[in-house]
């Protein structure tokens, strides 16, 4: 690793030390390619380090399906204003592609649940560390606390002039032939992800789909919503916009003091986000008996009722819902002040009651958690300015982007990291071609 600045000149930098900067990085150099990194950050790999519960979820093989339609399949768990721009990306450097990667490079993989793939240390600090070996072992220079201010085209050479502020807080000029942008998004913002790769690619001529947070918690309006705070179950949720459902997750929800998290709740978050964006009404539903038919739910009901008429209501929910669900129950119902109603003196009308809530408990969404919280972004560079197999600006040529900083997003499971490797593969071996044609 370099922390020492100088007025260097390299055929090719770039900026960011994140998955897609040092994928690119490696696969520049492999290539023959004279590069070198420009980081803000006074390590690499900052963000990756904090990922997947500090377990880095490298990829995931749900979708590997050993046809010829894997990149395809792939493609359907991301997201772009261009629906069909991560497929030729995907189908240069696909889930099978980034495990051998890994692995030659000295990282085995171990699969754990629904195909989420890690290091086999379980440690998010060994993706990081063989990266720094495999850097060290290619002689790619990285200048690590230089913060980009900006970036200057020109149309002799050298093409791209970017000026750096030190951890001196003097400033300093590199100077290259081509330039990547691996700056990242506005997620993982205490990792030094800020957004200032968008504002570079703006004033290079790029425009922005506006960025939200996906992979996100989201907030509710809902008056119980404290004592609610701590479960956990296994249930469906749908989201829904102006009445109409949108998506839908079935996992582990988890009922947080101001809304909800859990898997299938983060999988809404971009939808939510962006239909909040737009001022439409969004409401999240939430069936906690996912298993069972609404019919279904009736008959056990009313069976429970029937067989234990005795019992209180309050009694009858024991043993298949969580205590603290129960007591927020009876309130929606308006029996919470008749702690000892028996479940044969239920009123049809209260009745119809649970059975909604079983199925179907609607919850008001005021908003997303902030970037600060959220996993991925949506939104970024508008995909329409860039070539899609090659990741290569249509208005600035010999810049490339891969990353998060485009408007692509994956869903939860290790797909951000599979478009980073994806896509930082992708712009290095099109930069490759063109070089050495």
């Amino acid at each position: 690793m370099h922390d020492y600045q100088a007025f260097l000149h390299h055929k090719l930098i770039i900026i960011g030390a994140g998955a897609s900067g040092l994928m690119a990085a490696v696969t520049a150099r492999d290539l023959g390619i004279d590069t070198a990194i420009l980081e803000g950050n006074d390590r690499i790999g900052k963000k990756i380090s904090m990922t997947g519960d500090g377990r880095c979820n490298i990829t995931n093989d749900s979708t590997t399906t050993g046809t010829d339609d894997e990149a395809v399949v792939l493609s359907r768990k991301y997201h772009s204003s261009q629906a069909k721009f991560p497929l030729p990306v995907l189908q240069q450097f696909g889930i099978r592609q980034t495990i051998d990667f890994f692995h030659v490079l000295g990282l085995p993989l171990t699969k754990l649940k629904e195909g989420l793939m890690y290091p086999m240390s379980l440690q998010a600090a060994s993706v990081v560390d063989i990266f720094e070996l495999a850097l060290e072992e290619r002689n790619i220079p990285v200048y690590l606390n230089n913060k980009v201010l900006d970036v200057t085209v020109s149309a002799d050479h050298p093409r791209f002039k970017i000026t750096c502020r030190t951890e001196t807080e003097e400033q300093v000029v590199y100077t290259s032939e081509y330039l990547f942008l691996c700056t990242g998004s506005l997620t993982g913002q205490n990792a030094g992800t800020d957004g200032s790769g968008y504002t570079l690619a703006q004033r290079m001529g790029h425009s922005l789909v506006e960025p939200v947070p996906a992979i996100v918690q989201l907030k509710v309006k809902y008056p119980y919503q404290k004592a609610l705070s701590g479960i956990k179950l296994q249930g469906r949720a749908h989201l829904l916009v102006n009445g109409k459902i949108v998506r839908s997750e079935v996992g582990e929800i988890h009922f947080t003091d101001y809304g909800f998290s859990g898997p299938p709740i983060l999988q809404l978050g971009r939808k939510a986000a962006i239909h909040l964006a737009k001022g439409d009404s969004v409401t999240l539903s939430v069936d906690l008996m996912p298993n069972r038919t609404e019919e279904e739910v009736i008959e056990f009901l009313d069976t429970n009722w029937g067989t234990f008429a005795h019992r209180t209501v309050a009694e009858s929910f024991v043993g298949f819902l969580h205590k603290k669900l129960v007591s927020v129950l009876l309130k929606e119902a308006k029996i919470d002040q008749e702690p000892n109603l028996l479940c044969q003196d239920l009123s049809l009308k209260t009745k119809k009651i649970f059975y909604k809530l079983l199925k179907c408990w609607e919850f008001k969404v005021t908003e997303t958690q902030s970037f600060e919280y959220a996993q991925a972004t949506a939104g970024g560079v508008a995909t329409k300015e860039l070539v899609a197999d090659t990741l290569e600006s249509k208005l600035v040529p010999g810049l490339y982007l891969a990353g998060e900083v485009m408007d692509v997003d994956g869903d939860f499971g290790g797909y951000n990291l599979q478009w980073a490797w994806s896509s930082g593969y992708a712009a290095a071996m099109a930069l490759g071609k063109r070089i050495f044609r």
